[in-house]
């Protein structure tokens, strides 16, 4: 796996690049069912991996929680570890953090269809490191996503450039809609995003990807996630790296 002096400097430049068919699509299959499985409630995985929609609102077929986020898949099945550990993924770590890479963390994302709400599953912008601190140019996050995304279905939306002055901007804290909580308890939690009076939209990329893209940004950069305005579920896997420090 060898990347474009191109697509380095875009990185570089631009806080991100898209790699088309980073990893193929069949090899990401077993992924997608295997969500498919936690939002119908079909596994024996502790809760504490969870993160899901209100539970006084939502429901699976038995009668259990509806999962959005899988925290850490891959310490649990080697169907996502495989893919946390790929070596086309490393490979391409490796080259944009310039050295030796280990992976930092990970989570599979479910945008559920027919949500009814005007969020429907939206992430507003933010940037990574608010919540995990790494320091400025040791970390590099990729979104792969398992179906076709775009506008309304559930894409990436970036903003170039926001990572190079290695700022942390203040964020805000938000309930979504529908609240999300988690499902070793049930109560809902905020999350955090910057506020919109600092952010020009007339900026933002929106990224359509096929199932097996993957875009790769700093976590510093300024990222968010579309509505999913489909009738068909979007899942999509995030998994963060970082550079080895000798």
């Amino acid at each position: 796996m060898q990347l474009t002096e191109q697509q380095l400097q875009q990185y570089k430049e631009d806080g991100y690049v898209v790699v088309p068919q980073l990893i193929d699509a069949a090899e990401l299959a077993p992924l997608r069912r295997r969500l498919m499985d936690f939002l119908e409630g079909n596994h024996d995985w502790p809760d504490q991996h969870f993160q899901i929609l209100d539970p006084a609102r939502f429901a699976n077929p038995r009668g259990g929680f509806v999962p959005v986020g899988v925290q850490g898949p891959s310490r649990h099945e080697d169907i996502f570890k495989n893919i946390a550990d790929h070596p086309r993924l490393q490979a391409a770590m490796s080259q944009l953090l310039g050295g030796t890479v280990q992976r930092y963390t990970d989570q599979a994302l479910i945008r559920k269809a027919g949500l009814g709400t005007t969020q429907a599953g939206q992430s507003f912008y933010h940037q990574d490191s608010y919540y995990w601190r790494l320091e400025p140019q040791t970390g590099c996050n990729v979104w792969i996503t398992l179906d076709p995304v775009g506008r309304d279905s559930g894409a990436l939306a970036i903003m170039p450039g926001t990572h190079r002055n290695w700022t942390l901007i203040e964020h805000e804290q938000y309930y979504d809609d529908p609240s999300y909580h988690t499902a070793t308890n049930g109560k809902a939690f905020q999350r955090h995003r910057i506020p919109n009076d600092q952010i020009d939209f007339s900026r933002e990329v929106v990224l359509p990807m096929q199932p097996g893209d993957a875009v790769f940004f700093t976590n510093f950069t300024w990222h968010r996630s579309e509505k999913n305005l489909t009738d068909s579920h979007e899942c999509a896997y995030a998994i963060a790296y970082q550079r080895q420090e000798k």
